[in-house]
């Protein structure tokens, strides 16, 4: 005879995950690109099925929509251009130009290459000592050196914690430059098929835009050949061959570079949708479990163009809907209360995250986020990779979790993605909430499947293409196991004595706890 927290657990099936996935990655939803009707429907969705299995409304006013005031921002092609000791290159032509945070924005100065653009005290690194940026634009590469360790490697490579690092030194621009490492994860060619794309960042409580630095008078990406101009191939070459290495050789060029952006800018607003399944004993403590809905929306060309995003994530929505289905039939209910949140804007900078992270719907404390970002069903999985688990108490609730339900934990494999802060459980770390995201591993059930190269060849062909399509051929008694994984973590965090809490020393930690936390 089976517990009925087991039955709760099994009673997430294959049928239903299916069934959200396909129609979250039809067509007609047009790729769930934050802003658009395709998005409103599936949050429309979202919402009637947290409302029929039983979840109650968390949102604004009695509703199951938490309204994040945005901003937008566009640049426009044909009035912005950037000129490299004389040359104009246009938009998307040989260099990508990033948003302004005004309509129209100027910087004309000298070029400084800053290596990975990085101040690491805390690992005796700067890439700024001994070099005058001040009233300069900084030609910073992407990433940073693969020998820090995990948990700085990721942290460091934050274009965010680049830019504001530029900021102190007195930079007025940036130019990032793509490694090798960054082309084979991918490439320019795929970064400019994507197509033009909005910028959206939430707007704080003084309704100026988060994590965008006016100081920063232009900034620009550079394609690989526009880079070889710049520094001249062999230079290049060898700034590229040292990078592979974690070396930067930071100096001055005898360039000038002049960035002209217009920008299109308009206010909007976008919804996180939310529901809670109150605790029986600390309901104002939450355990908030996140999964973001959109997606990147319709390309500008190709015979297919709407990226349906079935795996990325409408399979993490799928495995959040049915998790609230499961915990609002709990007698009796955990101790502390499960907030389900289907989150917008997440390819866009997590901007839907970052809204809910920094001012709550629920009343109370947030406790801990789990976050299920794009569960890669591919293969029959042995295994899983919990991101985060080093840092907080949650790692051995989180292995737990796993091995009730048949994972065994791998160590990431990955670590060149840098993923623990490329999706929405940062927007809770930064607000010193411990968080964790169960990501899938690439060992096999099946010996003769390589889960190495089919996740791999997926990252560097499907990510983010139409491609990733509700037909693919997926695992989905897999993608069951996590979303049953991920509500058994969320269970026994809400049920735990104790709240979690960093580990000593930890680096996010005592970088981002707060008092009381």
């Amino acid at each position: 005879m089976i517990s009925a927290a087991l039955a709760l657990l099994l009673a997430i099936t294959p049928h239903a995950m299916r069934a959200h996935v396909y129609f979250l990655a039809s067509d007609v939803l047009e790729g769930r690109e934050s802003g658009t009707r395709g998005y409103d429907v599936a949050a429309a969705y979202v919402a009637a099925q947290f409302e029929a299995v039983g979840a109650e409304p968390a949102g604004d006013g009695g509703t199951y929509f938490h309204q994040a005031p945005m901003r937008t921002f566009l640049v426009d092609p044909a009035k912005s251009f950037v000129t490299i000791d004389g040359k104009t290159y246009e938009h998307r032509k040989g260099v990508l130009l990033n948003t302004g945070i005004e309509t129209t924005r100027d910087v004309d100065a000298p070029i400084v290459f800053a290596g990975f653009g990085i101040t690491a005290s805390d690992l005796g690194y700067d890439d700024y000592a001994g070099l005058d940026v001040r009233g300069k634009i900084v030609a910073i590469l992407l990433g940073a050196p693969p020998r820090f360790p995990h948990s700085q490697r990721a942290y460091y490579s934050s274009g965010t914690v680049k830019s504001a690092n530029a900021v102190a030194r007195g930079a007025v621009g940036t130019i990032s430059i793509r490694t090798l490492e960054s082309e084979r994860r991918y490439s320019w060619e795929r970064v400019i098929a994507a197509g033009e794309s909005s910028t959206l960042r939430a707007l704080d409580g003084n309704g100026q835009p988060m994590e965008m630095f006016p100081e920063l008078r232009g900034s620009v990406g550079l394609s690989p050949a526009t880079a070889g101009e710049l520094f001249g191939k062999e230079k290049y070459d060898a700034i590229l061959a040292d990078a592979e290495k974690g070396i930067a050789k930071p100096f001055p060029l005898q360039k000038r570079i002049k960035i002209h952006t217009v920008t299109t800018i308009a206010d909007t607003t976008s919804a996180n949708v939310v529901a809670i399944v109150r605790g029986s004993e600390l309901p104002d403590e939450h355990v908030v479990v996140t999964a973001h809905l959109d997606h990147v929306g319709i390309n500008d060309h190709g015979e297919d163009r709407i990226r349906n995003g079935a795996l990325d994530n409408a399979s993490g929505v799928a495995a959040l809907i049915e998790m609230a289905r499961a915990a609002a039939a709990m007698q009796p209910r955990p101790r502390r209360s499960l907030v389900f949140a289907a989150v917008t804007g997440e390819e866009k900078g997590m901007a839907g995250s970052m809204a809910f992270a920094a001012r709550p719907p629920v009343r109370g404390t947030i406790v801990a986020n789990i976050n299920m970002d794009m569960i890669t069903m591919l293969f029959p999985m042995k295994s899983l990779v919990a991101l985060g688990m080093e840092h907080s108490s949650l790692g051995p609730l989180a292995r737990a979790a796993a091995e009730r339900n048949g994972f065994v934990l791998q160590d990431d494999p990955l670590p060149e993605e840098v993923r623990f802060i490329r999706s929405d459980q940062f927007s809770f770390v930064k607000e010193g909430i411990p968080a964790i995201s169960y990501k899938g591993g690439l060992q096999s059930l099946d010996p003769a499947i390589d889960g190495d190269k089919l996740t791999r060849d997926w990252l560097r062909t499907i990510y983010h293409s139409p491609a990733d399509e509700s037909d693919q051929k997926l695992d989905w008694d897999s993608g069951t196991r996590w979303a049953r994984t991920n509500l058994d973590l969320a269970v026994a965090i809400a049920n735990a004595k104790e709240r979690p809490r960093w580990n000593e020393g930890d680096f996010f930690g005592t970088k981002f706890a707060k008092p009381g936390r």
